[in-house]
């Protein structure tokens, strides 16, 4: 009974696993505004609007980072949300274009054309 239950939440952790960025003492906010961040960040949200738009979902958690703050592990989950996705996409467009990531851009213009199907 107790092998079943642990192989059930086992296959759980692993269907519902979620990157995680362990970034330190560095501050969240500085590093999420960073190139470093958005480099790691955006096609990880990238992934998860596409994962989101092909299922019935309303959201989906995409990415974990956590750090050190005054000494204590802090974490922050980020989500893509169906009723947010469009704004999640603009900003995502935005810095794939600054950096020149046009494989990325074309991903985005999938996305947003799967959405005017619906």
């Amino acid at each position: 009974m107790v092998r079943r239950i642990l192989n059930h939440i086992m296959k759980y952790d692993k269907e519902h696993r979620v990157m995680t960025c362990y970034i330190g003492n560095n501050d969240p906010h500085e590093w999420l505004t960073s190139s470093e961040g958005k480099a790691m960040v955006m096609p990880v949200l990238t992934k998860g609007c596409e994962e989101l738009v092909d299922s019935s979902e309303d959201e989906k958690k995409v990415l974990r980072v956590e750090s050190i703050v005054r000494r204590t592990h802090k974490a922050h989950d980020f989500w893509v949300r169906k009723k947010d996705i469009g704004d999640t996409l603009e900003k995502i467009m935005d810095w794939a274009l600054d950096t020149e990531e046009y494989e990325i851009c074309a991903r985005i213009k999938k996305i947003e054309n799967k959405l005017q199907e619906f």
